[in-house]
Formats: C-alpha cells, structure tokens, sequence
C-alpha cells in the first residue's frame, strides 16, 4: 500500500494520466473516458488520505470532458455505476477521518453561502426558487464550498515524503500539457477547413479551456525558478490560449502573462537577465511577425469587435441594474430565469450574466455585494498573512479566474473553477514549506529552494 501511495503522489502518475488522457483524446472516446477517469477517482479516493493523486485526476479529466457538451443522454448510460463510485468517495471519509477547521476565509465563504441562499428573497417566485438547477447552484455556490473549505482545512497539509508546493505546481501545469493535446487533435481532426492556412476554428469548448489554461499558466513560471525550462511551457500557456479563439482569454491572457513576467522579473533574481532578454525577443519577433499574428487572432478580433456577438453581454448589464433595483437587499435570485430572452440559456443550466459584478449586484443585492466583498477581503488577508512566492504564484492564478469572470460565469461554475479557488486559499495558509521563501528575502538573496 505505501508503494502505491507513493506512486499515485510521483511524476510518473502524472504521465500516466496525461497518456491515458491524450489516448481517450485522440480517439475520441471523451465521454467513456471521464467516466473510467470518475471510477478511478473513487478508486483513488480509497487508496490513500492524500488529495493531491485525486486533484490530479480532477483537472485530467476536466481538460477532455469539456469537450463533451450536450452529452447528459449519453452521460445517462452510465447511471448504473453512480452507487459504486458514490459508496468509493464516501468510504474515503469513514477510512480517513479528519475534523472540519475554520480559515481565514471561513467567515468570508458563510457570509457568501447566506447571501446566495438568500439571493432574490421578497421578490423571486417559488417555482424558480425551488427549481433543480436553482437549488443544485444555491448549495454548491454556497454552504457545500463551506464544507469543502473546512474540509480541506483538515485534510490538505505538508507531507514529509515530497515537496507540496512543487506537487501542486506540476498538477496544474499538466492542464497545459493536457490542453495543447486537445488543441492538436481538434485542429489536426479538422485540418481540411483551414484551406492550407493556419486560422481559428471555432468549438464550443474555447472560453473554458482558455481558462483552465489561464489557471494553469502561473504556476510553469513558479516552476522554472528550479528549471528554467519550465518558463517557456509559461509562454506556450498563451500561445494555447490564442488558439482557443477565446475573447477573453486573448485579452486577459495577455495581462496575465504579463504579470508573470514582471513577478518573475522581481523575484527570480538569479534568472533576471535572461527575463529580461526572453522579454526583448518576445516584443522583437511579434514586431517582426505581427502581419501573420493579425492574420491567425483576425478570427478573434473580428469577434470582439462585431456588436452582433458582443450583444447578449452588453444588454445583460443593463438587465442586471434593473434586476438591482427591483430588490436592493438581496437581488433576483441565482435562480431567476426573467433574462433568458436576452441569453438564451442551455439546458441544466441557470441564466447568467456573464460578468462576475453584475451577476453579485443583479442577483443577491446589497447582501450580495457586502458578502463578496468580504470575501475578497479575507483572501487578501491570507495573501498577506504568508507572502511567500507560492502563494503569489496561487493568487496569480486566482486574479486570472476573475478576469475571466469579467466576461464569463467564470467563478460562479462551482466545478472546477470555484472549487480550485476554494482550496487555493486553503493551500495558501496551509501548505507552505521552510523552502516556499518569502518574497522579500527571495529579493534580498536572489535564490531560491535552497535548503539551510
């Protein structure tokens, strides 16, 4: 059993997802294979108390089931093995028991949990309220992060035989692996529609995997402090992102990586030049290259720039003032559907807003915006309670998660999005080592992971 817990926490486990991962893939077998990937969670989930072979399997199987939408008659086949894999994950809580812990962020989330619960009250109907799909987002949006952050509080620590943070670092830069495989299968699949040029296509899939590529991007320049190598898997996490054809990701991926390399600029001092130089040749061949470049984004300019596609997010700000305004104290509700004449909603899911501040005010009020603001507080707070580079790192991937929500529900998918961030900010308090240094004394030194 240590063997094999041992493995399910190695580098080779990791390669063996993203292997099995690229298979199902290239195959096409997504909706088979996120089902085997489920059953192999649970199976995990019993073989061992540490979460980090389960959150490797997570973000795996995100990267390919996003390409499964539509899917819930197919999905439905399979019903039969929801008791297995139920009776699998709960065994985990029996076998490895753990106390719930407050965090810093405990009271942020219970306000944001109250607030979402009470969103719409005096003014949403009964029928919408009570609906599935408005209770399923009311619980997940609200108390049941409560329960996964006290949770994880408990359950997610330093370990003795492996370094957390670099762990943690390389799950999430398996997305970028992970996505680039999607990526050359979607375009190599259908290579006939380019005519010979190199384009965007469209899929429906881009807006989210821009994103989990955005999550994902920080932490390849964490990594390349150790081996520098890893930088440029960083830059390739926006090279991916422009070929999703993503608005948002072209746009806020840019800023991203931006922030990343002025991070790294301050706190690698050791690689400082070399940042530097990466950044000149960067600016040198998109100048020298920037007539293909337009021509490969022209897709995706073309899209931001047309009123047309922008026009279901612009009418819904307004909608989302007026929603304020029919009941300040706590809004229309999560669960209000008065909007879908503007956005035509798919089916199981709610009638979003598309941007995060909007989607507060519209839909849980003043409640809304004290409770969320709170929130922001408190994970502020973590961040500067241990201001170590890995926690910069994490917070890097946070603000990318809510730039995205800018223009998308972004942090209001309970899974993965909210999720990840719920235990970001456990990890952030939580599980950093003697060797996570401090950003001053990184500044001071210039070097890094060096054992005293």
């Amino acid at each position: 059993m240590d063997k094999i817990r041992k493995f399910l926490i190695s580098d080779w486990f990791t390669a063996l997802m993203i292997a099995a991962a690229g298979l199902i893939v290239i195959t096409g077998n997504e909706i088979g294979g996120t089902v085997l990937f489920i059953v192999l969670f649970g199976i995990v989930m019993v073989l061992s108390d540490d979460l980090l072979p389960c959150l490797q399997i997570i973000v795996i199987t995100t990267c390919f089931a996003i390409r499964c939408k539509h899917s819930f008659d197919d999905f439905i086949k399979f019903w039969w093995l929801i008791p297995p894999v139920a009776i699998l994950i709960l065994s985990h809580f029996f076998i490895y028991r753990c106390k719930f812990k407050k965090g810093t962020c405990f009271w942020g989330i219970l306000a944001t949990s109250a607030a979402v619960t009470m969103g719409g009250i005096g003014i949403i109907s009964a029928k919408e309220y009570f609906s599935p799909i408005s209770l399923f987002y009311i619980f997940m949006l609200g108390f049941a992060m409560l329960i996964v952050y006290m949770y994880m509080n408990s359950a997610l620590k330093i370990r003795e035989n492996y370094e957390f943070s670099d762990k943690f670092a390389k799950i999430m830069v398996s997305i970028i692996i992970m996505l680039c495989i999607c990526l050359a299968e979607e375009y190599i699949s259908r290579w006939s529609e380019l005519n010979g040029t190199l384009d965007i296509l469209p899929f429906q899939w881009r807006n989210n995997g821009s994103t989990m590529l955005m999550l994902a991007m920080p932490f390849a320049f964490y990594l390349s402090v150790k081996k520098f190598g890893w930088f440029f898997v960083g830059i390739l996490a926006y090279a991916a992102i422009l070929l999703t054809g993503s608005r948002g990701g072209m746009i806020f991926g840019l800023i991203e990586l931006g922030l990343c390399f002025v991070v790294m600029f301050i706190l690698d001092k050791r690689h400082r030049p070399i940042i530097a130089s990466i950044f000149v040749v960067c600016l040198i061949v998109a100048f020298l290259l920037r007539h293909f470049l337009v021509d490969l984004v022209s897709y995706t300019i073309s899209r931001l720039l047309n009123p047309e596609e922008n026009a279901i997010r612009l009418q819904l700000i307004p909608r989302g003032i007026e929603d304020f305004l029919a009941n300040p104290l706590f809004g229309r509700g999560i669960g209000y559907m008065g909007n879908n004449d503007v956005h035509n909603n798919a089916e199981f899911t709610l009638c979003w807003y598309h941007c995060s501040p909007i989607q507060v005010i519209g839909s849980f009020g003043i409640a809304g915006i004290l409770a969320y603001g709170f929130l922001i507080f408190q994970r502020i707070k973590t961040l500067f309670k241990n201001p170590t580079f890995f926690n910069i790192t994490i917070f890097l991937s946070y603000i990318a998660l809510e730039m995205m929500s800018f223009v998308n529900p972004g942090i209001f998918v309970p899974f993965p999005y909210l999720f990840l961030v719920t235990i970001y900010f456990v990890i952030m308090e939580r599980c950093n080592s003697n060797d996570d240094k401090k950003v001053l004394s990184l500044i001071r030194q210039g070097k890094y992971g060096v054992k005293q």
